[in-house]
């Protein structure tokens, strides 16, 4: 671990002269790779351990004028909106942002709430998103399967709306969008963003 946050500070400190806006990191789980979820990573000692390796990244980011996205997923110890808010609080410094993933807080468990916990991403965090990720899934055999946007279940005429009121200078990027889907995805976005 003691190496992959030495190879995340060695990016803050460049990040500015490649005129990279943010540096990106999920928060992990104790499964390691793939990350996916075990019990222990929802408990509150893993929250404090992310705390304090996000706030020697932030302490980086900080002396090289760079900025660090802290992005939240189910599975991991920052499962929720209100697991990303606890880190934003106790770090505490405008070099720390945030990436909103809406698929990666989702489970089979919590998909049918999936605009609630968008919502709630928004209500907590609007001062500190600088990122969304555009994802779209359907369920199949009891999983969440990623499709392309406009194909799945997520109310993207809403989504769209919600950021620009919200968070109008966010940058949108598809993740895990491939092949023919991309420009439809694309086609999708900017309709609804030239809409008005």
């Amino acid at each position: 671990m003691i190496q992959g946050v030495e190879y995340f500070e060695k990016h803050l400190k460049i990040a500015k002269e490649l005129h990279a806006d943010y540096v990106g990191s999920e928060t992990g789980s104790l499964m390691g790779s793939p990350w996916g979820y075990v019990k222990e990573n929802h408990d509150d000692l893993r929250l404090k351990h992310v705390i304090d390796i996000f706030r020697k990244l932030v302490s980086t980011a900080e002396k090289h004028d760079s900025y660090v996205a802290i992005e939240g997923a189910y599975a991991h110890v920052c499962y929720s909106p209100f697991r990303i808010k606890q880190v934003i609080e106790a770090i505490h410094s405008k070099h720390l942002k945030v990436t909103i993933d809406l698929f990666n807080f989702l489970s089979i468990e919590n998909y049918q709430k999936r605009m609630e916990i968008f919502e709630e991403s928004l209500k907590l965090l609007k001062n500190d998103i600088v990122i969304y990720h555009l994802k779209d899934f359907i369920i199949e055999d009891g999983k969440l399967i990623q499709v392309g946007l406009g194909k799945g279940l997520m109310d993207y005429p809403k989504i769209i709306k919600r950021i620009e009121e919200v968070t109008p200078n966010a940058y949108l990027i598809f993740e895990g969008v491939t092949g023919a889907d991309i420009p439809e995805s694309l086609k999708l976005i900017k309709d609804l963003i030239e809409r008005k």
